[in-house]
C-alpha cells in the first residue's frame, strides 16, 4: 500500500483505461501532481514484451485494478468507479469504447460531471480517424517531421512532438480544464486530444513566422533549427559535442571572447547566406579541444555554450544534481516530477504497479464490500484477488 498522495491535485480522482504512450504520460503528469490515478487492466494482460513494470516509469504513482470489461458485470463494476471519479482517460481508436458500453454517452449518463479524455493520433473525426499510426505518422502531417533533420533529409525525432508533447501534455491540460469547467458548471464533457492537433499547436511559432516571411519552409535554414551558425551542435576533438545557442547580441560578446573570434570574419549580424561558412569556420576552432575542455573554458562566461550529454551522463550533471532533476526510486533512475510547486510538493510515492495488483484495496476504498469483491473474483470479473 502506497502513502497518501500529495501535490496540488490532491483529491482529484481519475480512471485510466490501460493504454500506451501519451495516455500514461498524461496520467503520470497528473499523478505526479497529486491526482489519484486508478489504472484499469484486463484480468489476463497479454505479453507485449515490455520490461519489468518498475522500469515503465510512465505508470508510476498509480494503483491498478483488473476488471473484465467484456462482461456486463465488469462494465457495471467499472461504472461504479466512474460514478465517483472526476475524469476518465482512454487511448483506443474512435468507437472502441462505445462498442464496450463505456463511451461518452454511457459514462456521462452515470456521472454528468465527468471529464472524458480521449487520446488518439488522428482524432475522433476526419478521414483518417479510424487509421492506425504511431508518433511519426501524426507529425508527418503537421509539418513537424518535415522541419526536423538535415538540409538533405528529414530525421525521425524522438516521440516528443506527437506522443508526449502534442499528445499527453495536451490531454493532461485538457483534462484539468474540463474538470475545472465541470466544477463551475456541473457539466462534464469530452476532451478530444489528437496528436495531429497538439503537434500542430506546438508549431504555432513556426507557422506565424512562415506567414510573415521570417521562417523558411526548409530544414536547417532558420534561427532555431540548426541552420544558424550560432544555434547548432558542434563536434569536439574527442568526437563529443557542445551546443552553441547564442542568439543575443549581448551574450555574443562573451562567445566572441571565449572562442577568440575575429570580428573581421565572424559577425552576429551575418545573414543566412553566410551561416554555412561561419559554421564551418567555428567548427574548425571547436575541433581543437575536447568537449569537457570547452565546458571548463566557458564555465565563467555567460555565452550559451553547454555540453551535449547522453542519458547516462545527464543525471550526474552538477546543475541537475543540485536541482534534483533526476531521482532514484525503486532502484530506477528517472526524471523527477515537474513542474515544482512552492507549497504543494510533488513526489514519487509508488512504483509502477503490476497488472491489477491493487484490485482489492481500490475496490474496498471505493465502496465495495468484502462479499462483493469475493463474488466478483469468484466469477472472474476481477483479477488478482
Amino acid at each position: 500500500m502506497g502513502r497518501t498522495r500529495m501535490g496540488p491535485l490532491e483529491g482529484l480522482k481519475i480512471i485510466e483505461l490501460w493504454c500506451i504512450g501519451p495516455g500514461p504520460f498524461a496520467g503520470m503528469l497528473l499523478s505526479d501532481m497529486g491526482a489519484e490515478i486508478i489504472r484499469v487492466d484486463r484480468p489476463n494482460e497479454p505479453d507485449y514484451g515490455y520490461p519489468d513494470p518498475k522500469y515503465r516509469t510512465l505508470w508510476r504513482n498509480r494503483k491498478a485494478v483488473a476488471i473484465d470489461l467484456e462482461t456486463p458485470e465488469g462494465v457495471n463494476t467499472f461504472k461504479r468507479l466512474i460514478s465517483q471519479a472526476d475524469g476518465f482517460i482512454e487511448g483506443n481508436r474512435p468507437g472502441v469504447c462505445e462498442k464496450m458500453g463505456i463511451g461518452p454517452d454511457d459514462l456521462l449518463a452515470v456521472n454528468p460531471q465527468l471529464a472524458y479524455g480521449r487520446m488518439t493520433g488522428f482524432g475522433q473525426t476526419g478521414p483518417l480517424a479510424d487509421q492506425a499510426g504511431f508518433d511519426l505518422s501524426f507529425i508527418s502531417l503537421t509539418g513537424v517531421a518535415h522541419a526536423v533533420g538535415t538540409e538533405e533529409e528529414p530525421v525521425p525525432p524522438l516521440i516528443l512532438g506527437g506522443d508526449f508533447g502534442g499528445g499527453g501534455t495536451y490531454l493532461a491540460l485538457g483534462m484539468l480544464a474540463a474538470i475545472l469547467s465541470a466544477q463551475k458548471t456541473g457539466v462534464g464533457q469530452v476532451v478530444d486530444a489528437a496528436m495531429v492537433d497538439g503537434s500542430a499547436s506546438l508549431m504555432s511559432y513556426m507557422y506565424g513566422g512562415l506567414q510573415s516571411g521570417v521562417w523558411k519552409d526548409k530544414r536547417a535554414a532558420n534561427n532555431v533549427d540548426g541552420g544558424h551558425w550560432l544555434y547548432r551542435m558542434y563536434r569536439c576533438a574527442d568526437d563529443e559535442f557542445i551546443s552553441v545557442a547564442c542568439l543575443s547580441p549581448k551574450l555574443y560578446k562573451n562567445l566572441e571572447r571565449g572562442f577568440l573570434l575575429d570580428p573581421k570574419i565572424f559577425s552576429f549580424k551575418a545573414g543566412r547566406d553566410n551561416w554555412k561558412t561561419l559554421a564551418s569556420k567555428l567548427q574548425d576552432i571547436i575541433l581543437k579541444r575536447s568537449r569537457d575542455e570547452w565546458v571548463e573554458h566557458f564555465k565563467d562566461l555567460d555565452a550559451c555554450v553547454q555540453p551535449v550529454l547522453n542519458m547516462n551522463e545527464a543525471p550526474n550533471n552538477e546543475h541537475l544534481k543540485a536541482r534534483k532533476t533526476f531521482l532514484t526510486h525503486g532502484n530506477v533512475v528517472q526524471p523527477a516530477p515537474a513542474p515544482r510547486f512552492s507549497q504543494t510538493h510533488s513526489e514519487i510515492i509508488n512504483q509502477p504497479p503490476e497488472n491489477g495488483q491493487d484490485t482489492v484495496e481500490v475496490l474496498t476504498d471505493w465502496g465495495f464490500d468484502e462479499s462483493e469483491i469475493s463474488r466478483l473474483h469468484r466469477e472472474k470479473i476481477i483479477g488478482n484477488h
